[in-house]
């Protein structure tokens, strides 16, 4: 649970990824990585191109000139933007920026007039299949869809009618 009782959801700041130095945030990312996974190493999600190839499709909140939280993601020429991951530092969960992070990617992606946004999540995590289905996507568990006896809930969000 946060420990932030006093957070005023005005005046946290969702920018792009690319406004900032993707590189410098992806290692101060790594070098706070138990502030936001825990015990979790995540480190392998965090490879460089998603911070020099596809930090245009990233998103980072700041809280008070902090990062407190941020969006991996990609909007791709041909096919749905895909969000690849996105956290909320520990210490500020459960006060909505997963969810800030996601509304403002999907209203980039709807700018873009992308018809689609996909994302994934382990399936056994129930509170981020409850979060992907509160935003309205619909999920598919597939068998070994990131490796042999690797199963993910598969998740679509349509945004247009098409």
């Amino acid at each position: 649970m946060t420990t932030n009782e006093n957070f005023a959801p005005d005046k946290l700041i969702i920018s792009p990824l690319d406004e900032l130095d993707p590189l410098e945030l992806r290692t101060e990312i790594l070098n706070a990585q138990e502030r936001f996974w825990g015990q979790r190493d995540l480190s392998g999600d965090h490879e460089p191109h998603w911070f020099r190839q596809f930090a245009a499709g990233g998103l980072v909140a700041r809280y008070q000139n902090e990062v407190v939280g941020y969006l991996l993601g990609a909007f791709p020429k041909e096919g749905p933007s895909y969000i690849h991951l996105v956290a909320a530092r520990q210490d500020y969960r459960h006060l909505g920026i997963g969810r800030r992070l996601y509304e403002a990617f999907i209203a980039r992606a709807k700018a873009n007039q992308e018809y689609m946004v996909q994302a994934t999540a382990l399936p056994d995590n129930a509170s981020a299949i409850a979060f992907h289905s509160s935003l309205g996507f619909e999920g598919t568990r597939i068998e070994d869809y990131a490796g042999p006896d690797q199963d993910r809930v598969f998740f679509s969000l349509r945004l247009t009618d098409d």
